[in-house]
């Protein structure tokens, strides 16, 4: 197709060339996109007067490359750069339904429309969008609106200077990057070195002090002062706490000598008292006193006996019950003269119950009196039998039992009803309720006398 055409006047019977020029309306601009190259298609309405003298309306159509090769090679699209290190521009033009055409002569990107390329301006086009930038593989795309249909695309590369500047940059960054890593391992290190270091040995040494009582932090003399004067602060109250843990501990000794030393002259007075009974009694000729005088001194005989097993622990530990008892129960039958006749056996199923001294005294005088009471009165005219003491715990509390298989305590209170009514069933009874238990007594078959009570938190000496 040529450059230019005009097209003939609307009137083709007029034979006259258009010789009268006219006022023309405004152009009609349109691109065809038939064929390899886009074309660009003009269209001026005018008024001409043909060869009979009349005034005729027409158009001038013209049809011309949308691209002139001609200017393209004299660049005249472009403006060349005066720095050659600038980077490479390409200008195209594109209209979504042809291939892209070139805009500048010196293509200096060879084949810069690859498929991704072409799919992404393509995508565009539907979006009817009018300006885009991207950048694929390196090369970057710039879309500005042409005419029409068309839009003109820059495609662009790094330059030179701009490598070298971007070069430069990441540089500067990995290199600030880098000084900080090593700052930061400097940092670390120097954290580690001064002060975790430091801290670490300082918790080891006051470890170590409390195991063996000596506090001597090993550490090296570059620190800073903060550490020196923790350490300082350290030692001085290692100082003052170990003077102090002297103090406590003679004030422990001489208090536990002090409570020991009180518990043997309580059992040393309550001894001397027992044996006064004792004198006293064997003085009495009537035979009532001469029992009641018997009874209290056994009374008093059991509470020595406590407190010899109590002040060996201090008076503030829990009472060793099992030991106690057996030697409670045998003092019992060496009092009442049934060690060796053997007619009285003595059975004794003791557990590890804690008991607290404050409970030992009631619960020693308990055991007193009815093991008593069964030794005299349970087993006359040297009648054969046995005691049997148990001691158990249970869910809330321990459980006392005496059990004897003797006459029954209903044949002794008619038998002797002044003795069984006497003060030693009320002691058994108000010793209980000290102890905030419940006492049963069953004679159905001798007597059992069961004693539930709780168990009191036990205090601990400190040493």
């Amino acid at each position: 197709m040529g450059r230019d055409a005009v097209c003939a006047p609307e009137n083709q019977a007029s034979a006259q060339p258009a010789t009268a020029h006219t006022e023309a309306s405004r152009p009609d601009v349109e691109v065809l996109l038939q064929g390899p190259a886009p074309l660009i298609r003009i269209i001026v309405p005018l008024e001409y007067i043909d060869r009979a003298g009349e005034t005729v309306a027409g158009r001038l159509i013209a049809i011309r490359p949308l691209v002139n090769a001609q200017l393209v090679n004299a660049g005249q699209y472009t403006h060349p750069a005066t720095d050659p290190e600038n980077g490479a521009t390409d200008l195209w033009l594109y209209t979504g339904e042809t291939a892209p055409v070139a805009l500048t002569a010196n293509r200096k990107i060879p084949n810069p429309w690859s498929d991704e390329v072409l799919a992404k301006l393509k995508n565009d086009a539907a979006a009817d969008l009018q300006t885009d930038h991207f950048e694929v593989d390196g090369v970057y795309y710039t879309m500005a609106p042409g005419y029409g249909p068309a839009r003109i695309v820059a495609v662009s590369t790094r330059s030179v200077a701009e490598t070298r500047a971007l070069q430069l940059f990441l540089a500067r960054v990995m290199l600030i990057v880098l000084i900080l890593v090593v700052e930061l391992l400097l940092v670390a290190l120097a954290a580690q070195r001064y002060l975790v270091e430091p801290l670490e040995k300082l918790a080891f040494s006051v470890a170590d002090w409390r195991r063996h009582g000596t506090f001597q932090p090993d550490l090296p003399r570059a620190l800073p002062l903060e550490i020196r004067q923790m350490e300082r602060a350290f030692s001085r109250a290692t100082k003052r706490l170990d003077r102090h843990e002297a103090r406590l501990t003679r004030a422990t000794k001489q208090q536990d000598l002090l409570i020991k030393e009180i518990h043997h002259r309580v059992k040393n007075n309550l001894q001397i008292v027992a044996s006064l009974l004792n004198l006293q009694a064997n003085r009495i000729k009537l035979p009532e006193a001469r029992e009641e005088f018997h009874l209290v001194r056994d009374r008093v005989r059991s509470l020595a006996t406590l407190h010899r097993h109590l002040y060996p622990e201090g008076g503030l530990s829990a009472l060793d019950i099992r030991a106690f008892l057996e030697e409670l129960a045998s003092q019992i039958f060496t009092a009442n003269n049934r060690c060796n006749k053997g007619s009285v056996s003595l059975s004794l199923d003791i557990e590890g119950v804690p008991i607290t001294p404050d409970q030992a005294v009631p619960l020693s005088l308990i055991v007193t009196e009815v093991v008593t009471n069964a030794l005299r009165y349970a087993f006359p005219n040297e009648r054969c039998g046995s005691v049997q003491i148990r001691l158990a715990r249970n869910e809330d509390g321990a459980v006392l039992t005496i059990q004897d298989d003797g006459i029954g305590l209903d044949a002794t209170a008619q038998s002797d009803a002044e003795k069984r009514e006497g003060i030693g069933l009320q002691l058994v009874r108000g010793f209980a309720r000290q102890l905030g238990g419940t006492l049963e007594i069953n004679s159905a078959v001798g007597t059992v006398y069961t004693l539930a009570f709780p168990i009191q938190p036990v205090r601990r000496t400190i040493l």
